[in-house]
């Protein structure tokens, strides 16, 4: 099940050598979703860093995920993350401005305490999401997650495309890597104007392999007798009481937190 894709690894792996790996995949799905959902309602800058060191702890600690690829994970987010709250903390003005401000040309850059809270209470409400979602596809593999949406009744279409998707998403990308070894063999980088053109060719060639490799994806699934449904075979896991402990305890952990912050007045608390 677990395979490498153009010399990097793909997510799938990470899940295939999980520790959590046997855990049954609807009750880690349901907990995340639930994580998920409080995490936003809350929102609470103290709920958010606990989530966010409690799916590092779950990850790394018990998954036996090495440290420095869990945090690398955090790579394509955190340039999102950066982008979006740059328009949350800095603001455009005619006129001065805000508690802090500089002035280019006839423009003003300014932004104020509150922004700046806004902002960092944002972006670690986002990072304690993102580690959540993380933590389920890094212990569960993707065919699980789509049964389990399967037996959650969620449109049939919904869940397969969603497993196309994924899969293609690999499909062209070590497509594009062949292209770009290839143009990196014949002198195709070596100064700019040969890279824009490669560059070029390659993303004109993309769109003619993927509808290839779509067409050999189909005839594949055709020959082994396909008729409109994407099944998978998967081992039975049973739900252990054990882990419906810690998860009420993590979601009881949440409330508590949230509840003692407001009560106590912590600074950034609402």
């Amino acid at each position: 099940m677990a395979h490498q894709h153009g010399g990097y690894y793909s997510i799938d792996l990470y899940a295939f050598h999980s520790k959590l790996k046997s855990i049954n995949p609807e009750f880690k799905l349901i907990s995340a979703l639930v994580s998920l959902i409080l995490t936003i309602t809350l929102n609470n800058i103290y709920v958010s860093i606990y989530v966010f060191f409690t799916m590092f702890f779950v990850s790394v600690v018990l998954g036996g995920m090495d440290v420095k690829e869990y945090l690398s994970m955090f790579i394509a987010p955190f340039s999102f993350i950066v982008l979006a709250c740059i328009g949350i903390a800095l603001g455009l003005s005619f006129h001065e401005s805000g508690e802090f401000s500089i002035r280019l040309g006839s423009i003003y850059i300014y932004t104020s305490q509150f922004q700046i809270i806004v902002t960092m209470k944002l972006v670690i409400k986002v990072f304690a999401c993102v580690s959540i979602m993380q933590s389920l596809i890094l212990s569960t593999m993707p065919y699980e997650i789509i049964n389990a949406l399967r037996n959650m009744h969620l449109p049939k279409l919904l869940v397969e495309l969603m497993n196309l998707i994924y899969r293609f998403i690999f499909i062209l990308i070590e497509s594009y890597i062949n292209m770009q070894n290839s143009a990196i063999s014949r002198l195709g980088y070596r100064n700019f104007k040969t890279s824009m053109m490669s560059f070029g060719n390659i993303a004109s060639n993309i769109l003619i392999v993927s509808l290839k490799k779509a067409n050999a994806y189909y005839t594949a699934m055709e020959a082994r007798c396909f008729d409109g449904d994407l099944n998978f075979l998967q081992d039975e896991k049973r739900l252990h009481i054990r882990n419906v402990l810690s998860a009420v305890l993590f979601v009881l952990l949440m409330f508590f937190i949230w509840i003692v912050s407001l009560k106590l007045k912590f600074p950034f608390a609402i």
